[in-house]
Protein backbone atom coordinates (compact mmCIF):
# COMPACT_ATOMS: atom_id res chain seq x y z
CA UNK A 1 0.00 0.00 0.00
CA UNK A 2 3.12 2.45 0.67
CA UNK A 3 3.90 1.93 -3.05
CA UNK A 4 0.69 2.69 -4.00
CA UNK A 5 0.61 5.78 -1.98
CA UNK A 6 3.86 6.79 -3.62
CA UNK A 7 2.72 6.27 -7.21
CA UNK A 8 -0.47 8.24 -6.38
CA UNK A 9 -2.94 5.67 -6.25
CA UNK A 10 -5.83 6.10 -4.05
CA UNK A 11 -7.61 3.50 -1.58
CA UNK A 12 -6.97 0.18 -1.84
CA UNK A 13 -6.67 -2.07 -4.70
CA UNK A 14 -7.72 -5.36 -5.17
CA UNK A 15 -6.02 -8.36 -5.73
CA UNK A 16 -7.39 -8.86 -9.27
CA UNK A 17 -6.34 -6.12 -10.23
CA UNK A 18 -2.44 -6.39 -9.00
CA UNK A 19 -2.75 -9.65 -10.72
CA UNK A 20 -3.82 -7.92 -14.14
CA UNK A 21 -0.79 -4.84 -13.75
CA UNK A 22 1.75 -8.20 -13.05
CA UNK A 23 0.18 -10.15 -16.76
CA UNK A 24 0.73 -6.27 -18.47
CA UNK A 25 4.67 -6.50 -16.96
CA UNK A 26 4.91 -10.13 -18.32
CA UNK A 27 3.50 -9.26 -21.25
CA UNK A 28 6.05 -6.45 -21.75
CA UNK A 29 9.18 -7.76 -20.12
CA UNK A 30 11.17 -7.15 -23.01
CA UNK A 31 11.02 -3.36 -23.18
CA UNK A 32 10.62 -3.57 -19.79
CA UNK A 33 13.98 -4.97 -19.09
CA UNK A 34 15.30 -2.87 -22.24
CA UNK A 35 14.45 0.30 -20.50
CA UNK A 36 16.16 -1.03 -16.78
CA UNK A 37 19.42 -1.83 -18.95
CA UNK A 38 19.45 1.66 -20.60
CA UNK A 39 18.71 3.08 -16.66
CA UNK A 40 21.18 1.18 -15.18
CA UNK A 41 23.87 1.93 -18.41
CA UNK A 42 23.35 6.00 -17.95
CA UNK A 43 23.82 5.91 -14.12
CA UNK A 44 27.50 3.55 -14.99
CA UNK A 45 25.99 0.77 -13.03
CA UNK A 46 27.34 -1.69 -15.50
CA UNK A 47 30.16 -3.34 -14.69
CA UNK A 48 32.37 -4.85 -17.40
CA UNK A 49 33.43 -8.14 -15.86
CA UNK A 50 29.64 -9.97 -15.48
CA UNK A 51 28.93 -13.50 -14.30
CA UNK A 52 26.22 -15.27 -15.29
CA UNK A 53 24.69 -18.00 -13.62
CA UNK A 54 21.65 -20.37 -14.74
CA UNK A 55 19.05 -22.06 -11.53
CA UNK A 56 15.77 -23.42 -11.83
CA UNK A 57 12.16 -23.15 -9.15
CA UNK A 58 8.88 -24.92 -8.44
CA UNK A 59 5.56 -25.06 -9.62
CA UNK A 60 2.72 -25.55 -7.21
CA UNK A 61 -0.09 -27.18 -9.67
CA UNK A 62 -0.25 -28.62 -13.25
CA UNK A 63 -0.86 -26.18 -15.94
CA UNK A 64 1.34 -23.31 -15.70
CA UNK A 65 2.58 -22.88 -19.61
CA UNK A 66 6.19 -22.87 -18.68
CA UNK A 67 5.76 -25.75 -16.37
CA UNK A 68 8.45 -28.98 -16.99
CA UNK A 69 9.71 -31.58 -15.34
CA UNK A 70 13.98 -31.17 -15.13
CA UNK A 71 16.60 -31.33 -12.85
CA UNK A 72 15.75 -29.87 -9.79
CA UNK A 73 18.06 -27.46 -7.82
CA UNK A 74 15.81 -27.13 -5.21
CA UNK A 75 15.52 -31.09 -4.66
CA UNK A 76 12.00 -31.53 -5.58
CA UNK A 77 11.93 -33.44 -9.17
CA UNK A 78 8.14 -34.64 -8.54
CA UNK A 79 7.33 -30.93 -8.98
CA UNK A 80 7.53 -29.27 -12.21
CA UNK A 81 10.35 -26.65 -12.63
CA UNK A 82 11.13 -23.10 -14.48
CA UNK A 83 14.32 -22.08 -15.43
CA UNK A 84 15.95 -18.55 -14.82
CA UNK A 85 19.19 -17.13 -15.61
CA UNK A 86 21.12 -13.82 -14.37
CA UNK A 87 23.73 -11.66 -15.40
CA UNK A 88 25.12 -9.90 -12.72
CA UNK A 89 27.89 -7.55 -12.48
CA UNK A 90 30.96 -8.10 -10.06
CA UNK A 91 29.98 -4.55 -8.23
CA UNK A 92 26.07 -6.56 -7.42
CA UNK A 93 24.26 -4.53 -10.32
CA UNK A 94 22.61 -6.85 -12.45
CA UNK A 95 22.41 -6.54 -15.81
CA UNK A 96 20.32 -9.15 -17.29
CA UNK A 97 17.48 -12.13 -16.07
CA UNK A 98 15.95 -14.51 -18.79
CA UNK A 99 13.05 -16.98 -18.17
CA UNK A 100 13.01 -20.64 -20.30
CA UNK A 101 10.75 -24.03 -19.45
CA UNK A 102 11.58 -26.08 -16.75
CA UNK A 103 13.75 -28.70 -18.87
CA UNK A 104 15.81 -26.56 -20.80
CA UNK A 105 19.68 -26.92 -20.38
CA UNK A 106 22.14 -24.02 -19.20
CA UNK A 107 24.18 -24.58 -22.56
CA UNK A 108 21.25 -23.77 -24.40
CA UNK A 109 19.73 -21.25 -22.02
CA UNK A 110 23.49 -19.66 -22.35
CA UNK A 111 22.46 -18.77 -26.14
CA UNK A 112 18.81 -17.16 -24.75
CA UNK A 113 21.22 -14.91 -22.32
CA UNK A 114 23.59 -14.07 -24.90
CA UNK A 115 21.30 -12.06 -27.29
CA UNK A 116 20.11 -10.09 -24.22
CA UNK A 117 23.12 -8.68 -22.82
CA UNK A 118 25.06 -6.99 -25.46
CA UNK A 119 22.61 -4.61 -25.28
CA UNK A 120 24.13 -2.76 -21.88
CA UNK A 121 27.85 -4.21 -21.54
CA UNK A 122 30.37 -2.83 -23.02
CA UNK A 123 32.66 -4.14 -25.73
CA UNK A 124 35.75 -6.21 -24.28
CA UNK A 125 33.61 -7.25 -21.14
CA UNK A 126 34.59 -10.31 -19.49
CA UNK A 127 31.71 -13.14 -18.66
CA UNK A 128 32.39 -15.70 -16.64
CA UNK A 129 30.10 -18.89 -15.97
CA UNK A 130 30.19 -22.20 -15.04
CA UNK A 131 30.79 -25.61 -17.16
CA UNK A 132 27.17 -26.42 -17.60
CA UNK A 133 27.04 -23.33 -20.39
CA UNK A 134 30.44 -24.36 -21.18
CA UNK A 135 30.18 -25.02 -25.38
CA UNK A 136 32.34 -24.54 -28.24
CA UNK A 137 29.45 -23.06 -29.71
CA UNK A 138 28.82 -20.55 -27.18
CA UNK A 139 32.38 -19.17 -26.69
CA UNK A 140 32.38 -18.47 -30.42
CA UNK A 141 29.80 -16.52 -30.34
CA UNK A 142 31.08 -14.45 -27.15
CA UNK A 143 34.46 -13.95 -29.04
CA UNK A 144 32.09 -13.27 -32.17
CA UNK A 145 30.33 -10.39 -30.11
CA UNK A 146 33.03 -8.84 -28.70
CA UNK A 147 33.51 -10.16 -25.26
CA UNK A 148 35.61 -12.47 -23.41
CA UNK A 149 35.23 -15.53 -21.32
CA UNK A 150 36.13 -17.56 -18.05
CA UNK A 151 34.76 -20.61 -17.58
CA UNK A 152 35.65 -24.17 -15.90
CA UNK A 153 36.30 -27.18 -17.90
CA UNK A 154 33.86 -29.76 -17.93
CA UNK A 155 35.45 -32.62 -15.54
CA UNK A 156 35.67 -36.05 -17.66
CA UNK A 157 38.32 -38.39 -17.04
CA UNK A 158 39.75 -38.85 -20.13
CA UNK A 159 40.05 -35.27 -21.34
CA UNK A 160 41.47 -34.40 -17.74
CA UNK A 161 43.82 -37.17 -17.60
CA UNK A 162 45.81 -35.72 -20.92
CA UNK A 163 46.14 -32.16 -18.82
CA UNK A 164 47.19 -33.84 -15.67
CA UNK A 165 49.87 -35.40 -17.61
CA UNK A 166 51.17 -31.87 -19.41
CA UNK A 167 51.18 -30.59 -15.62
CA UNK A 168 53.31 -33.11 -14.53
CA UNK A 169 55.63 -32.60 -17.22
CA UNK A 170 55.93 -29.11 -17.03
CA UNK A 171 56.03 -28.73 -13.22
CA UNK A 172 58.86 -26.14 -13.85
CA UNK A 173 56.73 -23.75 -15.07
CA UNK A 174 54.79 -23.92 -11.99
CA UNK A 175 53.02 -20.84 -10.25
CA UNK A 176 52.51 -20.97 -6.94
CA UNK A 177 49.78 -19.15 -4.98
CA UNK A 178 46.90 -19.31 -1.65
CA UNK A 179 43.74 -17.64 -1.41
CA UNK A 180 41.73 -18.13 1.87
CA UNK A 181 43.83 -20.27 3.30
CA UNK A 182 44.16 -22.75 0.57
CA UNK A 183 47.34 -23.56 -1.73
CA UNK A 184 46.95 -23.65 -5.46
CA UNK A 185 49.56 -24.76 -8.16
CA UNK A 186 49.16 -23.71 -11.59
CA UNK A 187 50.64 -24.81 -15.13
CA UNK A 188 49.25 -22.70 -18.12
CA UNK A 189 48.88 -24.63 -21.64
CA UNK A 190 47.95 -22.56 -24.44
CA UNK A 191 45.63 -24.54 -27.01
CA UNK A 192 44.14 -22.98 -30.18
CA UNK A 193 43.54 -19.68 -29.12
CA UNK A 194 42.59 -20.55 -26.09
CA UNK A 195 44.72 -20.36 -22.74
CA UNK A 196 43.53 -23.48 -20.17
CA UNK A 197 44.21 -22.89 -16.00
CA UNK A 198 45.20 -26.57 -14.71
CA UNK A 199 45.22 -25.69 -10.45
CA UNK A 200 46.05 -28.58 -8.48
CA UNK A 201 45.05 -27.94 -4.88
CA UNK A 202 46.66 -30.54 -1.90
CA UNK A 203 43.83 -29.46 0.41
CA UNK A 204 40.94 -30.37 -2.47
CA UNK A 205 42.73 -33.35 -3.34
CA UNK A 206 42.39 -34.60 0.39
CA UNK A 207 38.56 -33.27 0.35
CA UNK A 208 37.75 -34.66 -2.68
CA UNK A 209 39.80 -38.60 -1.19
CA UNK A 210 37.78 -38.40 1.74
CA UNK A 211 34.60 -38.27 0.19
CA UNK A 212 35.13 -40.90 -2.09
CA UNK A 213 36.53 -43.21 0.33
CA UNK A 214 33.18 -43.00 2.78
CA UNK A 215 31.26 -43.45 -1.02
CA UNK A 216 33.32 -46.72 -1.42
CA UNK A 217 32.55 -47.81 1.77
CA UNK A 218 29.02 -47.25 1.71
CA UNK A 219 28.99 -49.36 -1.51
CA UNK A 220 30.92 -51.87 0.19
CA UNK A 221 27.95 -52.60 2.82
CA UNK A 222 25.27 -52.61 0.74
CA UNK A 223 27.14 -55.58 -1.08
CA UNK A 224 28.99 -56.71 -4.51
CA UNK A 225 27.53 -53.80 -6.59
CA UNK A 226 30.34 -51.78 -6.65
CA UNK A 227 32.01 -55.02 -8.93
CA UNK A 228 30.23 -53.48 -11.74
CA UNK A 229 32.49 -50.68 -11.53
CA UNK A 230 35.65 -52.51 -11.86
CA UNK A 231 37.14 -52.99 -15.81
CA UNK A 232 36.78 -56.42 -16.81
CA UNK A 233 40.85 -57.83 -16.98
CA UNK A 234 41.26 -59.33 -20.75
CA UNK A 235 44.12 -61.52 -21.85
CA UNK A 236 44.63 -62.66 -25.56
CA UNK A 237 44.56 -66.38 -26.43
CA UNK A 238 44.52 -68.70 -29.83
CA UNK A 239 40.94 -68.34 -30.03
CA UNK A 240 40.62 -64.61 -29.47
CA UNK A 241 40.33 -62.46 -26.58
CA UNK A 242 39.40 -63.82 -22.66
CA UNK A 243 37.16 -61.89 -20.51
CA UNK A 244 37.93 -62.34 -16.99
CA UNK A 245 35.24 -61.80 -14.79
CA UNK A 246 35.36 -60.61 -11.01
CA UNK A 247 33.24 -62.05 -8.32
CA UNK A 248 33.03 -61.83 -4.33
CA UNK A 249 35.31 -63.41 -2.81
CA UNK A 250 36.77 -64.04 1.04
CA UNK A 251 39.12 -60.87 1.47
CA UNK A 252 43.09 -61.67 0.39
CA UNK A 253 43.58 -58.31 -0.15
CA UNK A 254 42.38 -54.70 0.34
CA UNK A 255 40.23 -54.15 -2.76
CA UNK A 256 40.99 -51.02 -4.66
CA UNK A 257 38.76 -47.79 -5.21
CA UNK A 258 36.90 -47.67 -8.42
CA UNK A 259 35.86 -44.03 -7.38
CA UNK A 260 39.34 -42.87 -7.72
CA UNK A 261 40.21 -41.88 -10.88
CA UNK A 262 43.48 -39.87 -10.48
CA UNK A 263 42.61 -36.39 -11.15
CA UNK A 264 41.31 -35.51 -7.65
CA UNK A 265 42.21 -32.27 -6.90
CA UNK A 266 43.00 -30.53 -10.18
CA UNK A 267 40.56 -28.67 -11.85
CA UNK A 268 41.03 -26.66 -15.21
CA UNK A 269 40.42 -23.01 -16.15
CA UNK A 270 39.33 -21.42 -19.64
CA UNK A 271 39.65 -18.03 -20.24
CA UNK A 272 40.51 -15.90 -23.84
CA UNK A 273 42.55 -14.19 -22.17
CA UNK A 274 46.35 -14.89 -20.95
CA UNK A 275 46.33 -13.13 -17.47
CA UNK A 276 47.95 -14.04 -13.90
CA UNK A 277 46.91 -17.59 -12.67
CA UNK A 278 46.18 -15.87 -9.04
CA UNK A 279 43.82 -13.07 -10.99
CA UNK A 280 42.02 -15.82 -12.63
CA UNK A 281 40.95 -18.13 -10.04
CA UNK A 282 39.97 -14.81 -8.07
CA UNK A 283 37.75 -13.80 -10.57
CA UNK A 284 36.51 -17.12 -10.81
CA UNK A 285 35.38 -17.19 -7.44
CA UNK A 286 34.11 -14.12 -7.67
CA UNK A 287 30.96 -16.46 -9.05
CA UNK A 288 29.25 -16.68 -5.56
CA UNK A 289 28.25 -13.09 -6.07
CA UNK A 290 25.34 -14.51 -8.98
CA UNK A 291 24.68 -17.49 -6.32
CA UNK A 292 23.92 -14.68 -3.71
CA UNK A 293 22.03 -12.78 -5.73
CA UNK A 294 20.08 -16.28 -7.22
CA UNK A 295 19.46 -17.58 -3.16
CA UNK A 296 18.37 -13.74 -2.52
CA UNK A 297 15.38 -14.38 -5.02
CA UNK A 298 14.34 -17.47 -4.56
CA UNK A 299 14.49 -17.08 -0.38
CA UNK A 300 15.18 -13.63 0.95
CA UNK A 301 12.30 -12.06 -1.84
CA UNK A 302 10.45 -15.48 -1.54
CA UNK A 303 10.06 -16.63 -4.99
CA UNK A 304 9.12 -20.36 -4.30
CA UNK A 305 6.95 -21.78 -5.07
CA UNK A 306 5.50 -20.41 -8.44
CA UNK A 307 1.65 -20.19 -8.02
CA UNK A 308 0.42 -18.24 -10.84
CA UNK A 309 -0.38 -20.73 -14.25
CA UNK A 310 -0.24 -17.12 -16.83
CA UNK A 311 2.31 -17.65 -18.79
CA UNK A 312 2.61 -13.37 -18.44
CA UNK A 313 2.37 -13.69 -14.67
CA UNK A 314 4.94 -15.87 -14.39
CA UNK A 315 6.97 -13.74 -16.01
CA UNK A 316 5.73 -10.28 -14.75
CA UNK A 317 6.63 -11.80 -10.84
CA UNK A 318 9.80 -12.61 -11.99
CA UNK A 319 10.66 -9.24 -12.99
CA UNK A 320 9.32 -7.92 -10.32
CA UNK A 321 11.18 -10.11 -8.15
CA UNK A 322 14.36 -9.31 -9.98
CA UNK A 323 13.74 -5.14 -9.35
CA UNK A 324 13.67 -6.11 -5.78
CA UNK A 325 16.81 -7.73 -5.39
CA UNK A 326 18.18 -4.88 -7.86
CA UNK A 327 17.51 -2.42 -5.14
CA UNK A 328 18.64 -4.05 -2.41
CA UNK A 329 21.67 -4.84 -3.91
CA UNK A 330 21.64 -0.97 -5.12
CA UNK A 331 21.68 -0.20 -1.27
CA UNK A 332 25.01 -2.42 -0.75
CA UNK A 333 26.80 -0.13 -3.32
CA UNK A 334 26.33 2.58 -1.85
CA UNK A 335 27.16 1.72 1.84
CA UNK A 336 30.07 3.86 1.63
CA UNK A 337 27.66 7.03 2.38
CA UNK A 338 26.20 7.43 5.49
CA UNK A 339 23.22 5.56 6.40
CA UNK A 340 20.70 8.23 6.02
CA UNK A 341 22.63 9.84 3.06
CA UNK A 342 22.40 5.99 1.17
CA UNK A 343 18.54 5.83 1.46
CA UNK A 344 17.62 8.92 -0.26
CA UNK A 345 20.26 8.54 -3.16
CA UNK A 346 18.78 4.74 -3.10
CA UNK A 347 15.08 6.23 -2.49
CA UNK A 348 15.59 8.72 -5.72
CA UNK A 349 17.08 6.18 -8.36
CA UNK A 350 14.01 4.07 -7.40
CA UNK A 351 11.65 7.65 -8.23
CA UNK A 352 13.27 8.10 -11.34
CA UNK A 353 12.93 4.79 -12.85
CA UNK A 354 9.24 4.65 -11.73
CA UNK A 355 9.12 8.06 -13.33
CA UNK A 356 10.78 7.72 -16.62
CA UNK A 357 11.01 3.94 -17.43
CA UNK A 358 7.62 2.96 -16.08
CA UNK A 359 4.95 5.41 -15.50
CA UNK A 360 5.80 7.07 -18.83
CA UNK A 361 4.30 4.21 -20.66
CA UNK A 362 0.68 3.81 -21.91
CA UNK A 363 -0.05 0.23 -20.85
CA UNK A 364 0.04 1.50 -16.68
Amino acid sequence: MELMRRLGVKGNVAERTLYRVLERIGRFFPVLLERYQRFVEENDLVDNRQIIDFSSTYFEGWKADFAAYGYSRDRTPDKMQINFGISTGINGIPTAITIQRGNTQDKKHMREMLKVIPGVIPKGSLLIFDSGANTKGNKEKIRESGFHYLTLKAKKVKTYRKYVEYFKNNFEDVDILEINERHYYCVKKMEKGEVFYIFFSPELYMDQLRVKERRFEREKEKGNKILRRRKKERIPCDKGWVELIPFLQRTIVDMSNPYITGIEGFFILECSLDAEPEKVLRLYKERDKAEKFIRALKEGIELHPIRHWSKWCIIGIFFICFLANFLINLTLVLSNSSPVKECEVTQKIFDKFVTNHCLSSKWF
